[in-house]
Order: C-alpha cells, then sequence, then structure tokens
C-alpha cells in the first residue's frame, strides 16, 4: 500500500518534517509491506521557507540582519535557479523576540527588506516572500526603508520605519529598483488591511498591542496607505490578504506590482504535489490545530480537496481537533489520548504522535491485508 505523507507544521512543537519522519518511522516499523512518500506542505506560515527551500533543494543563504527589535540575528534564505524564497518570520519574526518584549509600535520589517536586497544583488529577480509569523505592524514600512525608500513628516524629518511612525508620514521618497522584479507574496489569510478584521485589530494584540495600541496603528495604517495610493493611484485599502503580517504587502503591491497567492495551493503547485496524490492509495496529513479555519484553505485543506479530487482516502492527524472540520476528511484525530495540558502536549508532541500513529498504522495494515 501506498502512504503519502503530507503534513503541515503544528506551531510551537513539531515542524512539517519531523511530523512526516516520525510517521514514516511508524508505518515502515508496522510492515516493510508500505511505500512510503513524504511530502511535508505549508500554506504561507511558518515554516513555509523551509518547505519550499527543501522540496525544491534550493540552496540556502546566510545572511546577518536587523532584527524586529534592533540588533543583529543571523537570518536566512534560498535561491532555486533566478528565484528567492524569504520566509519572513526568519527575518522580522515572533520568533525571534521574548514574548514579553513584543511590541508592534517598535517592531519594523526592515531585515526582510535586508533579505531582499541580499537577493537582488545576487542575481534573483523573482521573490518567493512567506509572511506568516511577523512581529511587525508596520505597513512595510521598514522594508521599504531597508529597500532604500525614505521617509518624512510634516517637518520634512526623515523617519525610521516602525508602527509606531507610521501615522507620522507625510512624505515618501522612492527608489530607483530594477524593473525586471517580481513577487509572490504567499499568504495563508486574507484579512484587510484595516477594520475589524484588519491588521491592528486582529494581529496587533498577537504582537502585544494594548487596545491603545492598536488604535494608534489603526490610524497609521491608514495614514500610510492612502498616501501610497495617492503616489500611485491605486487601491489598496480592500485588498484581501493585505492585513497579514501588519500590512506588509501594501507597498509591495503598490511599488512592485507584486501578487498575492492562496498559500497552500501555491506551496502545493510548486511541489508538484497533484502526482504525489495520484501516485498515492492514502494521504495523511495533519497540523497542530485542525477547526473551522482550517478550511479556510489552510494547508491540510487544500490536501484533502486534491485527494479528493482523485478518490484518495485522507486522514488528519491534529494536535488538538474540533469535529465541525470532520466533513473534509475521511477521518480526523488528536494525539490526545487523554486529560492532559497544553504545555505537556506540545512538549511531547513527538512521542504522542508515535504512539497514535503506530496504533493507525496497524489497523491500516489489517485492513490492506483484507483487502477491504
Amino acid at each position: 500500500m501506498k502512504i503519502l505523507i503530507a503534513p503541515n507544521s503544528m506551531k510551537g512543537s513539531l515542524n512539517a518534517f519531523d511530523f512526516a519522519d516520525t510517521v514514516e518511522e511508524v508505518f515502515l516499523h508496522c510492515s516493510a509491506n508500505f511505500e512510503i512518500r513524504k511530502i511535508p506542505v505549508a500554506d504561507g506560515g511558518d515554516f513555509t521557507g523551509e518547505v519550499l527551500q527543501r522540496n525544491l533543494k534550493a540552496k540556502e543563504i546566510q545572511v546577518t540582519v536587523r532584527g524586529p527589535l534592533g540588533g543583529s540575528v543571523k537570518s536566512k534564505y534560498a535561491i532555486y535557479k533566478n528565484t528567492a524564497i524569504i520566509e519572513m518570520a526568519d527575518a522580522s519574526g515572533m520568533k525571534l523576540i521574548d514574548a514579553k518584549l513584543l511590541n508592534p509600535l517598535l517592531a519594523s520589517s526592515y531585515g526582510t527588506g535586508q533579505l531582499i536586497n541580499d537577493a537582488i544583488n545576487k542575481g534573483c529577480t523573482t521573490i518567493f516572500l512567506a509572511i506568516g509569523g511577523s512581529a511587525t505592524v508596520d505597513g512595510g514600512m521598514g522594508m521599504m526603508e531597508a529597500l532604500g525608500y525614505k521617509f518624512y513628516n510634516s517637518r520634512a524629518e526623515e523617519l525610521t520605519g516602525n508602527g509606531g511612525n507610521l501615522s507620522n508620514i507625510q512624505t515618501v521618497s522612492k527608489n530607483d529598483f530594477p524593473k525586471n522584479i517580481s513577487f509572490k507574496i504567499i499568504c495563508d489569510v486574507d484579512n484587510p488591511l484595516l477594520g475589524k478584521n484588519g491588521a491592528a485589530a486582529v494581529f496587533g494584540p498577537q504582537k502585544g498591542a494594548t487596545s491603545e495600541m492598536v488604535n494608534q496603528l489603526e490610524f497609521g495604517l491608514k495614514n500610510w496607505a492612502k498616501i501610497i495610493e495617492s503616489k500611485t493611484e491605486k487601491q489598496l485599502i480592500n485588498i484581501a490578504g493585505g492585513g497579514a503580517a501588519g500590512g506588509i504587502a501594501i507597498p509591495l503591491v503598490a511599488f512592485f506590482n507584486a501578487e498575492m497567492v492562496a498559500g497552500a495551493d501555491f506551496v502545493l503547485d510548486q511541489l508538484n504535489f497533484v502526482e504525489h496524490v495520484k501516485w498515492a492509495d492514502i494521504v495523511i496529513t495533519g497540523e497542530g490545530k485542525i477547526d473551522s479555519q482550517t478550511l479556510n484553505n489552510k494547508a491540510p485543506f487544500a490536501v484533502a480537496k486534491m485527494a479528493r479530487k482523485y478518490n484518495k482516502p485522507v486522514f488528519a492527524i491534529g494536535g488538538k481537533v474540533e469535529m465541525d472540520a470532520s466533513v473534509e476528511f475521511d477521518g480526523i484525530f488528536s494525539l490526545a489520548n487523554g486529560p492532559m495540558n497544553l504545555e505537556y502536549a506540545m512538549k511531547n508532541s513527538k512521542q504522542l504522535l508515535y504512539n497514535f500513529a503506530l496504533e493507525f498504522a496497524k489497523t491500516i495494515h489489517i485492513l490492506s491485508r483484507k483487502n477491504i
């Protein structure tokens, strides 16, 4: 029996590759008759860059950049032919900051701009930018500063790019950039820039914003968007996904004609996932939490859609599951087999996955022997 293992990462515990390796180990331990193919997936969230890099066998480039709160951080991206694969979280992510220090008024996407600059200087003409896991709500102002753009307040004083300065921008000085650079912004949400579902209101608190900060960020993002719209004559405020990663897509769409792409579908296409589904008898996917949000085209849902298209049974494994997501899968399973707190479950996710997968593999093995 041919088993395709295609999980997303379990945020905060197992990455997608460790997830796939663990399930493979169990199935092969159960029976040497299983054929295994591992294709870890992503949807624009954490670890998307790594998934694309490993699957495409892209070359890793290590760069020291400015972290989200200043100071140097060791970062990386990858190059595949003339394409740079950049994960925003590796330069401007929450994972780089102690949770107690999160502050979106001070946080900057400058380091992400440095990665883009480095890639362009190395001859890349296409940028794949995965924007999940950011610590910023600066509308991409810091990134644009790193790309050579300058911002001035009403007194013609130059501003540093961060969330707190968005409301102070009065004018923008553009940088001359190569005309042949194209951007694909890999995004897993469709939130607009402003409003109750926007960057400040929804994602600001996750990044340390108080209610007062949320109001300030909302005002600043509105000011920033209006200035860019005036300069480029493009409508930006209502772009689907414009609120992701603190609005980083807005200036890229405005100044570079960047394309927003649905994260999961884009990643599966890059991985030629359809051919792997055609090969498989059973598809296994999963992520940390499988619930109604999963059905908003997160990676496991995209995997399930393709499996169903080719009439392949698809099963999902989650650290936590809610049954309202079960309609899209032939079975969804939780790793927790008894009362346990979240900290314990995340710390022991690999062992919990192993224990569950062993019983699952034994069941599949028995069914396959009986040709059920």
